[in-house]
Order: structure tokens, then C-alpha cells, then sequence
């Protein structure tokens, strides 16, 4: 239907009036000689409203003739009838060639650029690091190296753990994450070592403090000390011109710090979601209805709200206020407002597709209840589980791959 209206307006159509004592006759002949007429309406004992493309008007004359009937076009529609109108107003058509050819020559650069996740660096810093590797506003998008501009960030900007450029329109989005130190609960004077809290791969160090024990690609497990607080020096190289009774050398002492840092590393989780290709059960409408009563001893006066809760079955929702006593007596008086909530009962089926899709929200969700504030997911899978038997339900496993801080303090004895 959609490719038969969409033909239909390329090549045009006209809507016809058809007056005559032989339509039937009129129609017949139109079919049988390959015309179609579509949209056929009676409006009259002689009068019939035809659709026809603009092909078949001219053999429809012959027919109309050897039928002894009449025609006349009542509106003219598509894409022959529109250049026709054009035709007439050039000046019309060039304005608006001319204001579209001038809108995509200026949608094609960049005039905006957004700057998202700083907090201690300054706009300008991340503008002039991405200036050098060409993004600036008025340059051509197409001339834009996200990769090099993402990596110039990084290259200037030290602090700056991880940078993305994307384009859109005619603005540029550059959003980048700061690195982040671990905040020590331990004195500053107290020799503290950072250790991993989870196991992972270590993808990005940062020492400021004390020494660092592992490398970037390192996999690291729990509790294993990433940046050391006992620190010792470099041995200076021996002179072999002077012998040990010479000049005996010192013995190194370590020094012992409060390390500072910070340790990313890229850590795995795995969740579990499921769920029903058929569930029922009950839910709520929408529809509610409040109810304030006062009760006084035994007696129940109602303020506002029907008399009669209007739903089969609901949920309730109360609040109750009561007179404070006064030492040892109670009032016996308190005002309740109840919300009446309606439910009804509901028989879903999901496909295949959808149990599994649900399934895998439910999975996610219980992910990103456990990934920490700040951690970034880089990579995911779904994985169906298949027990085996036949059960109307979909079980399926995420492995989410994220990258998070996992340095803490842990304090030391020298």
C-alpha cells in the first residue's frame, strides 16, 4: 500500500467526477484496457468519484465517448502537478535552493563547543588542548580527528584520565573525567600503604606519594598493595677504583610515607535476570480515589471522599493523626486519610525477544547497584542460560566490564 500511494505521487493522480447512465460499462472498459481506478465512491444515481493516475486520463476520454459519459477533474495531486507550480514561481524556487544550499554550508561546521565533566580544570585549558589538534569553532566537521583531539587532551592535561569528542550538528561535545586522588582517613604522618580493594586489571596509575609496586596491565587481587608507603632509595653505583675499606658504603634506610594515589583498573561483575514468557498478576490503573475520615470512639464521620470506594479491588494507602494524650488520659479521636488505590488482574505474554530483553534490565540493574560512584562500564555481555528443559521462562547472565578506582588506605607498622 505505502510503495502503491508512494508511485501514485510520483507519477501523479487525479480525482474525477463521472457522470453518465453507463458506469458500470464505463468501469469494465477502464479494466479490461489496464487503467486502475481505485477509490471508487457512488454519489448520485448517475455519479460516481474515481481515482486514476495521470496516465490514464487521456485513454479515459475514449472510453467516456464510447460510453456516452462525462468527466470532470475535481483536484490534482503529486509531483507533476507540484513542478508545474514551481515553473510559475522561479523566483520562489531559487530563494529556497538558494536558503537551503546556504543552511548545509553552514551546518557543516562547528560553531559550539561544550565542555562536560570538568571541575578543577578551566574551559579554556581543555579548549586550547583541543585547539592544537584542530577542533575549534568555525572548522569544517568533517576535518575533525576525534582520536587525535581526545588524545591531545590527555597528553596536555595530565590530570585528565579519559576524554570523548563527539559531534553533532553544529556542536561539539568534549566530556572528560578528572582523576580523582584517594581520600586518606589515616594521619598524614602515619605510613600508610594503598592496597587494592577488588581484583582486576590495572589500567591507569597515578603516584604522589610512596611507591608504586605494580604497572598498567598488571592483574592485582585483593588486599595486594599497589602503592607502597615504604620507599627506598636507589643504591649509588660502586667505584671500582676504591676498595670496601676505602670507602665502605652506607647502609640504605627506607623511608616511610603516607602514599598518595590513585589506581584505576578495569574490574568484571556478573548478574542475573529473569523472566516469565506468560506472568499474571495484579497491578495498579492509575485510578485512586482519597478518603478523610474522623473517628471518635466507635463513630466514623467522613470529611471528603466518596462513602463507597468505587473499585472491586485496591490497595490502601493510610495515614493516621491522633490527639496527643495528656498524662494519663487519651483522647479517643483521630483523623485518618486513606488513599484507595484500584488493581486489576492482568495476563501478559512476551515473546521470546521481550522475556529476554526484560530479563537482561532486571540483570543490569542489579549490576549497577554494585558498581561504586564514578565507575565507568566499558564493555557488556548477555548470555541466555538454557537449563536443558522446557519452562516458560528466560534466565540470562550479564559480564559487565567497568572501570573504577579500587585503591584504599592501609595503615602500617615500620
Amino acid at each position: 500500500m505505502f510503495l502503491f500511494r508512494l508511485m501514485s505521487f510520483l507519477f501523479g493522480h487525479v480525482s474525477m467526477v463521472v457522470k453518465g447512465e453507463t458506469l458500470e460499462k464505463f468501469i469494465n472498459m477502464a479494466s479490461s484496457r489496464g487503467i486502475y481506478l481505485w477509490d471508487i465512491t457512488k454519489i448520485g444515481a448517475d455519479k460516481i468519484l474515481i481515482r486514476v493516475r495521470l496516465s490514464g486520463v487521456k485513454p479515459l476520454r475514449h472510453i467516456a465517448r464510447n460510453t456516452g459519459s462525462r468527466f470532470k477533474i475535481e483536484s490534482r495531486k503529486g509531483m507533476p502537478f507540484v513542478f508545474n507550480r514551481m515553473k510559475k514561481r522561479k523566483v520562489l524556487v531559487i530563494g529556497a535552493v538558494s536558503f537551503l544550499i546556504v543552511l548545509y554550508m553552514l551546518s557543516s561546521f562547528v560553531w559550539f563547543i561544550d565542555i562536560i565533566g570538568n571541575n578543577k580544570i578551566a574551559d579554556d585549558e581543555v579548549l586550547k588542548a583541543a585547539r592544537q589538534a584542530g577542533l575549534t569553532r568555525g572548522v569544517l566537521k568533517w576535518n575533525i580527528d576525534t582520536a587525535a583531539v581526545e588524545q591531545a587532551i590527555k597528553d596536555k592535561l595530565p590530570t585528565v584520565s579519559w576524554a570523548g569528542v563527539y559531534v553533532k550538528g553544529t556542536r561539539a561535545k568534549v566530556e572528560i573525567v578528572e582523576k580523582k586522588l584517594i581520600e586518606n582517613g589515616a594521619a598524614e604522618d602515619q605510613p600508610v600503604h594503598i592496597v587494592a580493594k577488588k581484583t582486576g586489571l590495572v589500567k591507569d596509575i597515578l603516584v604522589l606519594s610512596g611507591e608504586a609496586v605494580v604497572k598498567e596491565g598488571d592483574t592485582v587481587s585483593a588486599g595486594q598493595v599497589l602503592i607502597s608507603g615504604e620507599v627506598i632509595p636507589e643504591e649509588k653505583p660502586e667505584d671500582p677504583s676504591q676498595t670496601e675499606e676505602d670507602n665502605p658504603s652506607p647502609i640504605a634506610m627506607p623511608r616511610y610515607v603516607h602514599a598518595k594515589g590513585m589506581v584505576k583498573a578495569r574490574i568484571w561483575y556478573e548478574g542475573y535476570g529473569e523472566a516469565q514468557l506468560v506472568e499474571e498478576g495484579k497491578k495498579l490503573t492509575g485510578r485512586q480515589v482519597e478518603q478523610v475520615c474522623m473517628k471518635f470512639a466507635e463513630k466514623e464521620i467522613i470529611l471528603k471522599g466518596p462513602k463507597e470506594i468505587p473499585f472491586k479491588e485496591y490497595q490502601t494507602k493510610e495515614k493516621v493523626k491522633r490527639i496527643p494524650g495528656w498524662r494519663n488520659i487519651q483522647i479517643p479521636v483521630e483523623l485518618s486519610n486513606v488513599q484507595y488505590l484500584e488493581v486489576k488482574n492482568y495476563h501478559e505474554k512476551r515473546t521470546l525477544s521481550q522475556a529476554r530483553r526484560l530479563a537482561e534490565e532486571k540483570a543490569l540493574s542489579v549490576l549497577r547497584a554494585e558498581l561504586p560512584e564514578g565507575a565507568r562500564i566499558m564493555e557488556q555481555r548477555v548470555e541466555r542460560i538454557d537449563t536443558g528443559q522446557e519452562e516458560s521462562l528466560v534466565r540470562v547472565k550479564v559480564f559487565v566490564e567497568a572501570l573504577e578506582e579500587i585503591g584504599k588506605d592501609k595503615p602500617f607498622t615500620p
